[in-house]
C-alpha cells in the first residue's frame, strides 16, 4: 500500500513521513514537491491508496490537484486529506467542496494526525474492497483460499487484455469481461467490477475503453492482492 505525500516544504513532509511510516498497516510513501508532480505520477499508474495533500503549492495546488483527479475515471476513488497551516473555515469548505474527506493542520499533532489517516485509509478500503476476512466468511472458505482464487483472477485478466491487445476488438471478449466482472464482485472487489461495467453499445469506443479498463483493473487486483495478503 502507498501514500502519496505532496507538499512543495521538505521540512513539513518530513515529520509526516516518518509518522506514515510508523502506522499499524505497513505504508510505503511517494513524495511529490508540487501538484504537477504528483499528477505525473499519478497518470504514469501510480494508485496510492491515500493522498496527503498541501493546500497552497506552486505550479499546481492542492485543490487545483483533487479537482483534477476527481474528473479521472480511474483516479477519482483516491482519498484526499489536505494540508495547511491555516484552518479557516473558507480553507476547510473549500477542500472539502473539491472532494477532500479529511483535514489535518500544521504542525502536526501526531495522534490526531494518525487517527485521521487510519480512519480514512480503513473507510476509502473498505468502499474499494470487502476485507478478505469478510469475504472468506460469505463464501465459507478460507482467507488463503481466497487470496489463491485472487490471484486466478489476476491470470485471467492477464490472458484478457493480450486477447483483446492482439485483436483489438473488445467485444469479442465482451463475454469473458462480464464472467470477470462477476468473479471480482464475488471477491468483493467492488471497485474493480464497478470498473467493467462495459456495454456494446458503447459502439467505437468500446475497444479503447475496454483495453483501458482492463488494464486498470489488472492495477487494482495486483493492489488488492497486495492487501489481502497483509490481512491473511
Amino acid at each position: 500500500m502507498k501514500i502519496l505525500i505532496v507538499d512543495d516544504d521538505e521540512i513539513s513532509r518530513f515529520p509526516l513521513v516518518s509518522l506514515v511510516k510508523r502506522l499499524p498497516v505497513g505504508m510505503e510513501v511517494v513524495e511529490a514537491s508540487d501538484g504537477e508532480e504528483a499528477w505525473a505520477l499519478l497518470q504514469d499508474g501510480l494508485r496510492p491508496s491515500l493522498c496527503c495533500c498541501d493546500l497552497v503549492m506552486p505550479k499546481l495546488d492542492g485543490v487545483g490537484l483533487l479537482r483534477r483527479v476527481k474528473a479521472d475515471r480511474f483516479l477519482q476513488f483516491v482519498p484526499f486529506v489536505m494540508i495547511s497551516s491555516s484552518a479557516d473555515r473558507e480553507s476547510v469548505t473549500g477542500a472539502v467542496g473539491a472532494g477532500a474527506v479529511g483535514f489535518i493542520v500544521k504542525p502536526y499533532a501526531m495522534a490526531a494526525t494518525s487517527r485521521t489517516l487510519e480512519k480514512v485509509l480503513r473507510e476509502s478500503q473498505g468502499s474499494l474492497a470487502e476485507p478478505v476476512a469478510s469475504v472468506a466468511r460469505r463464501l465459507g472458505i478460507s482467507k488463503a483460499e481466497v487470496t489463491r482464487l485472487m490471484r486466478k483472477l489476476q491470470a485471467e485478466i492477464s490472458a484478457c487484455l493480450d486477447l483483446v491487445k492482439e485483436g483489438g476488438v473488445a467485444s469479442a471478449q465482451l463475454p469473458e469481461i462480464k464472467r470477470i466482472q462477476g468473479s471480482c464482485a464475488m471477491l468483493g472487489l467492488k471497485h474493480c467490477a464497478n470498473l467493467l461495467r462495459l456495454q456494446p453499445e458503447d459502439g467505437p469506443s468500446l475497444d479503447e475503453t475496454g483495453l483501458v479498463s482492463l488494464r486498470e483493473v489488472k492495477l487494482q487486483v495486483s493492489l488488492a492482492l497486495e492487501f489481502a495478503m497483509q490481512e491473511a
